[in-house]
């Protein structure tokens, strides 16, 4: 049925995440099993997914419910964490008393990536979700294996977290070893970033939250945590309504986790058709997001080969404007996009000063195309459909093609958009666009291609060139430049092997 709505919607779905609701009984969570009255024919249901392009994720948790069906043999083979005295740590777990797997022994990790091969990636499931893996161990006796060293929890905690990601990510890339690994997880020491990713946690619906989540996502990033998200609409708290919810997307759709998640007591779900009224303006959020992809692809590129963020606070490009050290709602997407969420109920435009320094000299209203020099004060229109984004002054951002609004997400095709400091004063713009099918590990020559742009412009003429590294054959055959709409200086191309092409 959520397929079948996505589909007469026509709205764009990548992935689908399955809650930990498939290993139900009550409201008691038992992970490696499936509840077969909610989901009779697992198989034929993740294909359904398959044949829909949909990649699917599952739910999966580190503790056993005493009553699990696999509990007492893993306790007999000397699994979970346990007390100095060699007792097993219970501790309350989903309306119960469990155990949690000791990631820190060799026969735990063994039986986790047994169970994830046979239980969920075999039955067709893409790739798992390590949820609840805080380690909430109480007892001041309890201990992890750590290979024979013994580490008390209160220090082995977050390696827990650590190892079981990296448990699940090593198990799928064994079975799909061509392909680049995907998985999430809720918690982790700094180097999880290194093999899932992540996001806020369980946040509360309520537009407090949603400021703040953006200042938490400029914070995860500063410390290195680059591929994260929120859940959109607010996971736990009350139904959001279609304000809050139209809101919450476009605030995430440039995130590099853009992902709708929610438990709420009276069973409604957050999704982009919970309220119809907002389904048009979350879908523009989304083909947004689509139109911009790959400027964001390059964008995560970078970060795990440059280790830059995506996501940067003001200051992070204009430490030399003292405004951009003073408390404000504005991030940076990358170095050319300034994007100003709306926080407010009610708000239909949107105040800010714009930075001024080193890094920009101006910028262009992302809609409009109208113009302003840095530090000034504006104020823009905010629709309950429009995300202010504003575009720096000298940006060079590869996007898809379009001819018009309705074509914006159409692929395979790309384009160029060039933002030229406006008057006589010569400058030069530099960018990357990174291309590859998705999925290869490594950075084989024969798998990807880089694209190099340069631009040149002074005050009559504008020149660009590219110049494209890597043999990887590229879906589309062009690349259209595009320019202002009021641009009037001289447009000189050099391309490379794929043709720059003046709209």
């Amino acid at each position: 049925e959520f397929l079948a709505t996505a589909q007469c919607l026509n709205f764009p779905l990548s992935s689908f995440h399955f809650g930990s609701g498939y290993t139900s009984r009550g409201k008691r969570r038992y992970v490696f099993t499936w509840n077969r009255d909610k989901f009779p024919d697992p198989p034929a249901l993740l294909q359904a997914f398959r044949n829909a392009g949909v990649r699917t994720v599952a739910n999966l948790k580190p503790c056993l419910l005493d009553d699990h069906p696999a509990f007492d043999a893993v306790a007999a083979a000397g699994g979970f964490v346990r007390e100095l005295d060699g007792r097993i740590c219970l501790d309350p777990f989903w309306d119960g008393w469990g155990a949690h797997l000791d990631f820190t022994r060799e026969s735990d990790r063994e039986w986790w990536q047994a169970q994830l091969q046979r239980k969920v990636l075999d039955v067709g499931f893409d790739a798992g979700w390590n949820d609840n893996n805080e380690y909430p161990i109480w007892s001041e006796g309890g201990t992890s294996h750590a290979e024979g060293a013994s580490l008390p929890i209160h220090r082995s905690r977050p390696l827990h977290a650590l190892l079981m990601t990296q448990a699940t990510a090593a198990r799928q890339q064994a079975l799909k070893p061509d392909e680049r690994v995907y998985t999430v997880t809720r918690a982790g020491p700094p180097g999880i970033q290194r093999c899932a990713q992540t996001w806020s946690g369980d946040n509360t619906t309520n537009w407090h939250t949603l400021r703040w989540n953006q200042r938490m996502a400029l914070t995860m990033s500063l410390s290195g945590l680059f591929n994260i998200g929120h859940d959109i609409g607010g996971f736990a708290g009350p139904v959001p309504d279609a304000e809050l919810l139209i809101r919450w997307t476009q605030a995430c759709c440039l995130l590099p986790r853009m992902i709708m998640n929610s438990w709420k007591a009276d069973g409604s779900v957050n999704s982009p058709w919970l309220h119809p009224e907002a389904t048009e303006p979350i879908r523009d959020a989304v083909r947004l997001r689509l139109h911009l992809m790959p400027y964001l692809y390059t964008l995560m590129w970078q970060a795990a080969r440059q280790h830059q963020p995506a996501l940067r606070p003001t200051f992070f490009h204009f430490a030399d404007d003292p405004n951009c050290w003073q408390d404000n709602d504005e991030m940076m997407v990358g170095a050319e996009l300034l994007v100003a969420p709306v926080f407010a109920a009610g708000q239909r435009d949107r105040e800010l000063v714009l930075p001024k320094g080193a890094h920009a000299q101006g910028w262009y209203d992302f809609w409009s195309g109208e113009y302003w020099l840095g530090g000034t004060g504006v104020k823009v229109p905010a629709a309950l459909g429009r995300l202010p984004l504003f575009v720096r002054a000298g940006a060079l951002l590869p996007t898809t093609d379009t001819c018009d609004d309705a074509a914006r997400t159409e692929e395979p095709s790309r384009a160029l958009r060039y933002y030229p400091p406006p008057g006589a004063t010569p400058s030069t713009s530099t960018a990357e666009l990174f291309e590859d099918d998705g999925l290869q590990v490594g950075d084989a020559a024969s798998r990807h291609v880089l694209h190099r742009f340069e631009a040149r412009a002074d005050a009559s003429i504008i020149r660009i060139a590219a110049s494209p590294s890597g043999t990887w054959r590229l879906p589309y055959s062009q690349v259209h430049v595009v320019l202002p709409a009021n641009e009037q200086r001289q447009l000189e191309l050099v391309s490379g092997v794929v043709p720059l092409v003046a709209t």
